[in-house]
């Protein structure tokens, strides 16, 4: 999909700590240094929630895998994939449905990644081949409408990165994972391989994801649910490696899930059995920052 005008957005916002800490009468102590790939990192995040694409612009999406027709929720034209496993989209003139800049009046072609225009400022694109197919629409204009201005984060904490290791998982697993829709549901989740990693002495066997090709997911909980973070917990995104890999355990880049983002579009996976932590995890994100409430 080209790139569509990015809205001016605000750098992300931290939870803001002095460079040192007073510590008795005249004496300073000095904040652990931020590492560059750090805040590199921070700077990505924000980009992927609030650039050009960004999740926090998502109003709809869908999986279609059938000839359908599929529709989705205030979004016009019908969704359909062919015998020869294309993707079409109909709709009417009226309907100001635009494929790579074309007005769609009748059927046309959707081929994979290019560009989809819908009436008030709603772009999209999808993705896929041979009959399966992702299709997301975004709101150039939701991230300014919701006040959404950043993220709020726990210090960098050095002493929370750990060196883990992928341990291989029975051949094709599935975990019962429930989901955030409504009424809850619950899915089967490719489950590759376990994350180990050993925490003050303890070592801990996590459950590693495989939502979408590609992609590693940690959902975890611990002790700061409830109170600091959030009740559903948060997530570690983690490299496409071999099982006996060894993997970097930054918990400064937990974050928090889509769901927040629209609890409508994102039903995201909760965290699989056995996935908690009996701890207090203060690193990574904590609440998305609006400016109407300062905190969600």
């Amino acid at each position: 999909m080209a790139e569509q005008p990015c809205p001016r957005t605000p750098s992300p916002r931290h939870r803001r700590d002095p460079t040192a800490r007073r510590r008795g009468k005249g004496a300073f102590t000095t904040a652990p240094q931020i590492p560059a790939d750090y805040e590199a990192w921070r700077q990505g995040r924000w980009e992927e929630i609030a650039g050009a694409n960004g999740k926090a612009k998502v109003v709809a999406n869908a999986k279609i895998t059938d000839p359908g027709p599929h529709t989705l929720p205030d979004i016009p034209g019908e969704w359909r994939t062919t015998e020869a496993g294309d993707l079409t989209v109909t709709a009417k003139a009226v309907d100001g449905v635009q494929v790579a800049g074309s007005l769609v009046d009748g059927t046309s072609t959707v081929p994979s990644g290019v560009s989809l225009e819908f009436p008030d400022n709603r772009v999209g694109f999808a993705g896929g081949t041979d009959g399966s197919y992702g299709l997301v629409v975004m709101d150039q204009d939701r991230v300014e409408r919701t006040g959404l201005t950043g993220i709020d984060t726990f210090p960098y904490n050095p002493a929370l990165v750990f060196e883990g290791q992928y341990r291989a998982a029975p051949e094709e697993r599935r975990i019962e994972v429930p989901r955030l829709t409504s009424p809850r549901s619950t899915e089967a989740i490719l489950a590759p391989v376990d994350l180990a990693v050993t925490i003050d002495g303890a070592e801990y066997v996590l459950a590693v994801l495989q939502d979408f090709p590609g992609q590693r997911l940690v959902i975890f909980t611990d002790e700061t649910n409830g109170d600091s973070t959030p009740t559903i917990g948060r997530w570690l995104v983690l490299p496409l490696l071999e099982s006996g890999s060894t993997v970097t355990v930054d918990f400064n880049k937990a974050t928090l899930s889509h769901h927040h983002l629209n609890p409508d579009v994102f039903v995201c996976p909760l965290s699989p059995p056995g996935n908690h932590l009996p701890m207090r995890i203060e690193a990574g994100e904590r609440a998305l920052i609006h400016a109407a409430t300062g905190q969600s």
